[in-house]
């Protein structure tokens, strides 16, 4: 399931990347050559699918998990260095830090005829490594992105995930080496599991759940390039 989003993800890039070669004017346009640097600011949607077992005694506990999936707003800083490939091509090498707006998720456990709440994963912030192939078309540049991404979370809570995102945008000059964009990403990361020991009633639970992050970030920025 998440391999065949993936290919559709990344075909429906490759469509609109070859949309606008076709329209390229190919000109050796210096707005978008060497160092960059520039600061988003949009929405996100975390979508985390959950799973849980718990055990007391050593039997398993029939059971059902709760999760909140928090959506926030979100602010994003990347910097890097734009290569030109060829006339009217570049290919961007970059990072980029998210810090996570203290959402935390809430898991709540209904077992043995009551609700069991259960700290749930705290994020502190995102950060990543990509590389952005780009198309420039006058004073713009589309281009699509993809990279590794990790997201760090307070120990007490979770392992870090890690994983990767995907995503595609469009820079556009206003003023000299200033530009505003607007960026779309995708990311996903592999699953850890945290296991819980949880007194309830006198008795000693032992909760394992299992977390798999996933979600979309929509951004609005401006940033300058140092050509």
């Amino acid at each position: 399931m998440t391999i065949s989003r993936c290919d559709n993800v990344l075909i429906l890039l490759g469509i609109f990347f070859l949309g606008f070669s076709s329209i390229s004017n190919a000109q050796n346009n210096s707005h978008f050559d060497g160092f960059f640097a520039d600061l988003g600011v949009g929405y996100r949607n975390v979508n985390t699918s959950s799973s849980s077992s718990l055990t007391l005694n050593g039997s398993a506990i029939p059971s059902s998990l709760n999760t909140e999936q928090p959506s926030s707003t979100v602010t994003a800083l990347t910097a890097g260095y734009n290569l030109r490939v060829t006339p009217g091509y570049i290919l961007a090498l970059g990072a980029n830090i998210s810090p996570a707006s203290g959402q935390a998720q809430q898991v709540q456990i209904q077992a043995l005829n009551q609700t069991i709440a259960l700290a749930g994963i705290k994020p502190l912030y995102n950060y990543g490594f990509f590389i952005a192939p780009g198309l420039e078309l006058g004073e713009g540049l589309a281009y699509l992105k993809v990279g590794t991404q990790t997201q760090v979370n307070n120990s007490n809570t979770s392992p870090n995930f890690y994983g990767y995102l995907i995503g595609m945008g469009y820079k556009h000059i206003v003023y000299e080496s200033i530009y505003v964009f607007g960026e779309a990403d995708y990311a996903a990361y592999s699953s850890q599991t945290t296991n819980k020991s949880v007194s309830s009633s006198g008795r000693m639970i032992n909760a394992t759940v299992t977390s798999t992050p996933q979600g979309s970030r929509f951004l609005l920025g401006v940033g300058i390039s140092f050509d």
